[in-house]
């Protein structure tokens, strides 16, 4: 078994394990295991706007203390996993983007969330697969039944997001 694991991926597994030991307000912990051979690569603003424009991948933007970020991660690493697929890249939102802000959203305009004043912007979880600069895929959330991101999510829920993963992993690759 050949284990590929880099910077960006232990990073990755540090970064929301770390997570692990933090209480939310509501005084719940949302525990968390990523695999170190998560194969997980963070994309700097240049990287990104690369991808957006040639790539071919999964790209994922959250971050590490979002509730449903937490609960979607495992699910969304298995199928990378599973599918033997190189590379999950990922965007922190937490990061610093307004330098490419423009850009962004004119590339992910028609998926992006909008707020009551009108305004477009990101929402996370947030998984697009992209097949040489275009996007032949997208999922925002978790599942439509899963109301609270503090009590995880039931095999169910987890099997019909992996589903939707998996559906969208074999729309990318056809």
């Amino acid at each position: 078994m050949r284990i590929i694991f880099s910077k960006d991926s232990f990073r990755f597994k540090w970064s929301y394990e770390y997570v692990n030991y933090m209480e939310y307000s509501n005084g719940k912990r949302i525990q968390v295991s990523i695999p170190l051979q998560n194969r997980v690569k963070y994309l700097s603003n240049a990287e990104l706007l690369e991808f957006l424009e040639n790539g071919t991948g999964i790209l994922y933007f959250g971050y590490n203390t979002c509730p449903w970020c937490r609960n979607i991660v495992p699910i969304l690493i298995d199928t990378i996993l599973k599918n033997q697929i190189d590379t999950l890249y990922y965007v922190d939102v937490h990061e610093d983007l307004s330098d490419i802000q423009d850009e962004l959203y004119e590339y992910l305009d028609s998926y992006l969330s909008t707020n009551e004043e009108g305004e477009k912007g990101l929402a996370v979880p947030d998984v697009y697969f992209i097949q040489k600069g275009k996007v032949v895929g997208h999922h925002l959330g978790t599942v439509d039944s899963y109301r609270d991101p503090y009590l995880g999510m039931t095999e169910e829920q987890k099997q019909e997001l992996s589903n939707i993963y998996q559906n969208l992993y074999e729309e990318m690759k056809s």
